[in-house]
């Protein structure tokens, strides 16, 4: 089989400040040879929702809500849908810093009560707003907003005052958000929260709007991966589709010899995101004893033919190409993950 891997934040930009306890002693054996043995070539960087549209050679690289709509179970048709994601912005020293909707643990009752308080309120403005998953809410629209948005991937953990909605239509929608944020703010589930001790929910992310496109069926035999994005792409394409396993064994069981499989393995993410060290070193941990050290052992072993991986982050996308016949480059020292991080 060839294999690919797909791992957003696997290598963090240097940042002085973070960079002395993110990798002091961080010892990956199988992936630093798999680095040192390979061929490496790198391209701009990307998030992980862009790298999968350009996979599925999707032309919108911004349309990511067609798909995830698909993937929580709405139906392909020819509306415009946007993300409206529920978040928590917390004021800092004047700026406002973006927590997604995975960290407020958000129950389905309390979003259906927040998009029901909504959709009653925004009725005149023909808006209805869609919680079909706890932290993915949707909004149908007639035709494109024109509307310039900022992908989730890169505001969460930051500030996002520079950040909010532009183009044509923008101030009507940041006037739209101004409202939802008052409606949120003084709503029962949020004094309910607080009183929990629990984060609010109080303004929602607009961003990944677009139209689904016809997609081929493409060479890939199979998917693995968590992520909504990539599971609506694979229902689109009609790929087929299998959620993540705890480790490699599952992927590689039974696979016939030249299928082609992608991994999706996102579990880094927040901890990047959100500048968690000790949680991104412990991923990393886990990604070489339930990963990296069994594929390592399959392609040397044969079981692999190629082992393709992709580290992409804001500042770089990094291809690295491993094949059996290079296990025997012994020639080239490993090195340690900091000798590959791309520039800040």
């Amino acid at each position: 089989m060839n294999l690919s891997l797909i791992i957003p934040d696997l290598l963090l930009p240097q940042a002085p400040n973070a960079l002395p306890g993110r990798y002091q002693d961080l010892r990956l054996p199988a992936l630093e040879r798999l680095f040192a043995r390979g061929t490496l070539q790198q391209s701009p960087g990307c998030t992980l929702e862009h790298f999968l549209l350009e996979q599925f050679n999707v032309k919108d690289k911004q349309s990511v809500a067609p798909y995830t709509w698909r993937a929580d179970g709405g139906s392909t048709d020819t509306s415009y849908w946007l993300r409206a994601d529920p978040v928590y912005l917390q004021a800092q020293r004047g700026q406002l810093v973006l927590v997604d909707g995975a960290m407020l643990d958000i129950t389905e009752a309390e979003a259906d009560a927040l998009c029901t308080t909504l959709n009653q309120h925004f009725v005149s403005d023909n808006l209805r707003f869609f919680p079909a998953h706890p932290t993915r809410w949707y909004l149908a629209l007639d035709q494109s907003p024109e509307l310039i948005t900022e992908p989730l991937a890169r505001v969460a953990g930051q500030a996002v005052n520079d950040c909010l909605p532009r183009g044509a239509t923008g101030q009507r929608w940041n006037q739209i958000l101004n409202e939802a944020q008052m409606l949120l703010h003084a709503h029962p589930i949020n004094e309910a929260r607080e009183q929990r001790g629990q984060t609010a929910i109080n303004s929602l992310w607009l961003w990944g709007g677009g139209i689904a496109q016809k997609l081929s069926p493409c060479s890939l035999h199979r998917l693995w991966a968590d992520d909504a994005l990539a599971r609506g792409l694979t229902l689109t394409a009609q790929v087929a589709w299998h959620a993540l396993p705890p480790d490699a064994r599952a992927c590689l069981a039974g696979a016939a010899p030249h299928s082609q499989h992608w991994v999706v393995l996102d579990g880094l993410r927040h901890a990047a995101w959100y500048g968690d060290d000790a949680a991104w070193r412990a991923g990393l941990a886990q990604l070489e004893s339930n990963w990296f050290a069994p594929l390592e052992q399959a392609l040397h072993a044969g079981r692999i033919r190629s082992l393709t991986l992709y580290a992409m982050n804001a500042q770089s996308l990094l291809i690295l190409h491993s094949k059996r016949a290079q296990r025997w480059y012994f020639w080239r020292r490993t090195k340690t993950l900091n000798n590959y991080l791309p520039p800040h």
